[in-house]
């Protein structure tokens, strides 16, 4: 998507480009490659209206079509996100960093009973990050996230779900821990809803 934004005395003119696009290939009736990419450039006049924004991620994801029993996925992202002055964080704020980090992930799950899986989460965050204005320099922030669940089937129809979670920053080495605990209910062989609560004060 491309978009052009003129105004009467070009003090408000916007040049902005969207592209957005996925990708999944089946390598073999076990192994899949997905990927995915999401950009916005934004060029403005008005200085607090441009931005650039790019998440791209590649991985692969080990899927049994026979013996499921366990399942992962390997993944890596690009985060390239340079705000404008105006633009507003996911809090309702307009000072969130501007940040270019490389992310790698990887998680498994693995079915102990047929009532009982276990799983692990490890995650690595290498960024650097500085004021949105530009006017300091780029700052390194590493960050690692790990975590611990098991899913539990109830009865027929109810699941329940725990997890385990601490995030460490190694630059003030310090450690945060939360836990996430949730309980599910199938409806039919396709769909479950439930509810869950995270106790700590950071999301994965």
């Amino acid at each position: 998507e491309i978009r052009f934004d003129d105004s009467d005395d070009d003090s408000r003119d916007v040049d902005a480009y969207l592209v957005a696009a996925a990708l999944g290939l089946k390598m073999s009736e076990d192994w899949r490659a997905l990927g995915s990419i999401d950009a916005v450039f934004s060029n403005a006049t008005d200085s607090t209206r441009d931005g650039e924004y790019v998440e791209g991620s590649f991985g692969f994801a080990y899927r049994p079509a026979e013996g499921d029993r366990l399942n992962a996925l390997v993944k890596y992202t690009y985060l390239h996100d340079i705000p404008g002055a105006d633009q507003v964080t996911v809090d309702g704020t307009t000072d969130g960093p501007a940040q270019r980090s490389h992310i790698f992930s990887a998680d498994a799950n693995y079915d102990l009973t047929n009532r009982l899986t276990i799983g692990a989460k490890y995650g690595i965050r290498v960024s650097e990050t500085r004021d949105r204005s530009g006017a300091a320099g780029w700052d390194s922030s590493i960050a690692e996230l790990g975590i611990l669940r098991a899913d539990l089937q109830i009865v027929h129809e109810w699941d329940a779900l725990a997890e385990a979670r601490v995030l460490w920053s190694p630059d003030s080495n310090t450690a945060e821990y939360g836990a996430l605990a949730a309980l599910y209910r199938h409806f039919g062989d396709n769909m479950k809803i439930g509810a869950g609560y995270n106790f700590g004060i950071f999301s994965d």
